[in-house]
């Protein structure tokens, strides 16, 4: 293919996750209350400070749900783009890593959504008294859910960066087993940036990230033994 017909493909690829996503967000935006009741279930009552702050936080609700609906039509252009170039065995690899690349994005924003977000609401809420009553903007309350969502899926995309690192021959499972200690500390240093500025969030992030660590070395020492040249493929 020239790279007129490549640009083509792209573009093709492109306008159908396009098409895919916004029809994904009409009818997202159409389900918007049964949406916005389940990122505000550990909370009794949300407000909007400003005259378009509900109606913008909204739309952009639904445009953050709309591409999550929309990750395995993305996944799978992107797949059909890079398909012709590879070879037989290169597929299966590139096959198998977009498959938990997507389960494990999913898998970590379902962690954060089902026990880190309600976990860590609670915890601040319980600051409340009869002289200090929290009053939450959907705003801001959104932006700390999605924030906490798309952090703990991208995080957990841990295992698969390090099958990608061992099969380009960057790192091994022995470098990786040799460094625990200091994988711990970039691991901490993670979580604060990925999460909100509190501890709690932080600590339930980097504890489940230290799991898959020891997850990503037991894939590390997979791809190591399945490993040969690219030349022999």
């Amino acid at each position: 293919m020239s790279w007129i017909q490549h640009l083509e493909e792209l573009r093709k690829r492109l306008i159908i996750c396009v098409i895919f996503v916004s029809v994904a967000a009409v009818v997202s935006y159409m389900y918007i209350d049964f949406i916005r009741d389940l990122f505000s279930r550990p909370v009794d009552k949300l407000f909007y400070l400003t005259l378009t702050e509900a109606f913008l936080t909204n739309i952009r609700l639904a445009l953050i749900s709309a591409v999550f609906l929309s990750l395995p039509v993305i996944f799978y252009q992107v797949w059909c783009f890079i398909l012709p170039a590879l070879h037989q065995k290169e597929r299966r690899l590139t096959l198998l890593i977009s498959a938990l690349s997507l389960f494990f994005f999913m898998l970590g924003a379902l962690f954060a959504f089902l026990v880190v977000m309600p976990f860590t609401i609670r915890f601040f809420l319980g600051f409340s008294s009869d002289q200090l009553e929290p009053m939450l903007s959907f705003s801001s309350y959104i932006s700390y859910t999605l924030g906490l969502v798309i952090g703990f899926g991208l995080v957990f995309e841990m295992p698969v960066a390090v099958m990608i690192l061992t099969r380009l021959g960057v790192i091994s499972a022995g470098f990786l087993a040799a460094n625990r200690m200091y994988a711990a500390a970039v691991i901490f240093v993670a979580a604060a940036i990925f999460t909100p500025p509190d501890v709690i969030s932080q600590l339930m992030m980097a504890i489940p990230m230290l799991g898959l660590y020891e997850v990503s070395i037991l894939f590390a020492r997979v791809v190591s033994r399945n490993k040969q040249p690219l030349s022999d493929e």
